[in-house]
């Protein structure tokens, strides 16, 4: 009896000083952290080059580093920094100082653009990779692949530095509610597009930072008025964050905008005019250089004009943008991967929206208790005044050219994460709720959709011994097995599962090009692509000698196919790029134009 009482005792003890510990644990302060490991795992999933124009922006380092010289705009589309040459140069001149650091004579040899990448097509199942990479993972950690993942490691800290921020703005939106903080924070460290842009090489993760500096330093002054310590850091962050990026002009106008609000309630015409004078001379030492330099070479201050000139205009109304393009845009701030062709599942996508519409509601529920506390809702207020500028600045950019991507959003993360986490609170919804799938998911996501669309085949002891066995020849690559689904009627819309094991005997020193086609009894192409193994990952000269390699595919009947008869495989091998189709020789000696495998029938839906 008295050994229960002594762990009764204890039991209670111990559960009541945890529960008086829980509020102030900090957990806030740590998602910083957490967000840079979840990165990692980002920074290995995703190879260099593989984010959203971040080819371009390693172009631009590159000038910088090999020039001394910031690339001036022009028709010349051969330059890799391409349509970059029209951004504020902030970023690509902290990071040419790193590439400087490192031996980078080999980028030539790491940067292969591949011929068959589908760009923006989600909807294809291969040739989803940039580059091709001869050592996709482990990383290889030499020459310029190694400058680039420092300059990654870096951007990923910019990173960790925006998820803290976004945190300091829930403790000034709601002080004491550290529940609240954890929410807004995860809702920004564990968003899986966030975490893919930030390991990426990309100016986006600068002015992303910058923005949510700016956006916390706002509510601080809209909270406690004009200081002169206060009002010389904002005006500094205001002015390298016009440096970094040109949507940080839009934080520059809504912090504007803000201390005017505040002019107005509190009459502190001193404290104004030292945060407008600050920030004018700020902008004058840090940024007029650039603005000036775009007058002088292209005649108009941000230079994107010219860039548009050059790199492609159109014309689209707001009904077609909204009706064609808001649905990329909704999931990609969420997660789309790669090229914008690597999506995730539907399920996460529905959610998402779920949650959006949930908080939505939940802050109309929440303006509508605190109407009476004018502190609160101009907070609130000019939070989403930020967001509501961002997205108009956003979609009259995408009225010109195409650029109708969620992480274009980011430098307003923190009004977009703020008022999600507001609404969910006003509702009174579990925030575990939210924050734990949120970082499950996101450690799954570089697992389940990034790496398989750039790793290498698997070299294989053997092929699995329900491979049918074969012996077909394209010079010196050998098929070896396939494995295929037994003869069935197949109809519209149906996909094809198809493993094809290669083995290479001899070092070739010309790449071959991969071509598998369904086709009907009458040899007509109902469908094919072109690519190398690993769906575009492994030319085959990089392949190991005399080691089996196992190449899964595929093969989906489109919807609108309507022949009917005998379907089946076609495997082709050309010489890449413009060569010759290779025959493919038979065990017997005999040569085909292509080695076909019969699938059974297409069966027609007419």
């Amino acid at each position: 009896m008295l050994e229960w009482d002594w762990r009764e005792l204890l039991r209670k003890a111990v559960g009541l000083n945890l529960l008086r510990a829980r509020p102030a644990l900090p957990f806030q302060r740590l998602l910083p952290l957490l967000f840079f490991l979840v990165g990692l795992v980002y920074l290995y999933a995703a190879p260099n080059f593989e984010a959203s124009d971040s080819a371009q922006h390693v172009g631009m380092i590159k000038w910088i580093a090999d020039t001394g010289t910031l690339p001036v705009q022009s028709g010349d589309h051969e330059q890799l920094y391409g349509q970059e040459a029209s951004q504020p140069p902030l970023y690509y001149l902290m990071m040419a100082a790193v590439w400087n650091a490192f031996d980078s004579g080999d980028f030539a040899e790491r940067y292969l653009p591949s011929p068959f990448t589908v760009i923006g097509d989600p909807s294809g199942r291969g040739n989803r990779n940039l580059v091709i990479y001869k050592q996709p993972y482990p990383p290889d950690l030499n020459g310029s692949s190694l400058a680039l993942y420092a300059i990654r490691l870096l951007s990923l800290g910019m990173g960790a530095v925006t998820v803290w921020a976004v945190c300091q703005s829930a403790r000034v939106l709601l002080p004491g509610e550290a529940g609240f903080a954890l929410l807004a924070g995860a809702l920004t460290a564990f968003n899986p597009q966030f975490l893919f842009i930030s390991a990426s090489v990309s100016n986006d993760t600068l002015v992303n930072m910058l923005a949510a500096l700016i956006a916390w330093r706002m509510l601080v002054m809209l909270r406690d008025g004009f200081e002169a310590r206060r009002s010389f850091i904002l005006a500094l962050l205001i002015a390298l964050a016009s440096l970094a990026k040109l949507s940080g002009l839009v934080l520059g106008a809504v912090a504007a905008l803000a201390a005017v609000w505040l002019l107005i309630r509190t009459r502190d015409r001193r404290g104004f005019s030292q945060l407008a004078g600050m920030t004018l001379v700020a902008w004058l030492i840090i940024a007029l250089w650039w603005y000036g330099r775009n007058l002088a070479l292209y005649g108009e201050l941000f230079g994107t004009a010219t860039m548009l000139d050059y790199f492609g205009r159109r014309s689209i109304s707001l009904g077609q943008l909204i009706a064609e393009e808001f649905e990329g845009l909704r999931v990609s701030y969420w997660a789309v991967f790669g090229a914008f062709n690597i999506v995730v599942d539907g399920v996460f996508y529905r959610l998402m929206d779920l949650l959006t519409v949930v908080g939505a509601l939940g802050v109309v529920l929440y303006l509508t208790r605190q109407r009476r506390s004018p502190q609160v809702v101009s907070a609130v207020g000019f939070l989403a005044l930020l967001l509501a500028l961002g997205g108009g600045a956003l979609i009259a950019w995408s009225l010109q050219t195409w650029a109708s991507t969620g992480r274009l959003l980011f430098p307003y993360i923190t009004s977009a994460s703020l008022l999600l986490a507001l609404g969910i609170h006003a509702l009174r919804i579990p925030k575990l709720l939210i924050v734990l799938p949120m970082l499950a998911f996101s450690l799954l996501a570089p697992f389940l959709y990034i790496m398989p669309n750039y790793d290498h085949p698997p070299a294989v002891d053997r092929p699995l011994a329900s491979a049918t066995p074969a012996d077909a020849r394209w010079g010196d690559l050998r098929l070896t097995a396939y494995e295929i689904p037994l003869a069935q009627n197949w109809s519209a819309g149906d996909e094809i599962p198809v493993t094809l094991y290669w083995r290479v005997h001899e070092q070739s020193p010309l790449a071959y090009a991969l071509v598998l086609s369904l086709v009907d009894e009458g040899a007509n192409v109902i469908t094919e692509f072109e690519t190398w193994p690993g769906w575009g990952a492994m030319p085959h000269p990089w392949m190991t000698l005399h080691t089996d390699y196992r190449d899964e595919y595929i093969m989906q009947v489109p919807a609108d196919a309507s022949a009917a008869g005998e379907l089946a495989l076609e495997i082709r091998w050309t010489v890449f790029p413009d060569g010759p189709d290779l025959s493919a020789e038979l065990e017997t000696g005999e040569e085909q134009e292509a080695l076909s495998l019969a699938l059974g029938s297409l069966a027609n839906e007419e």
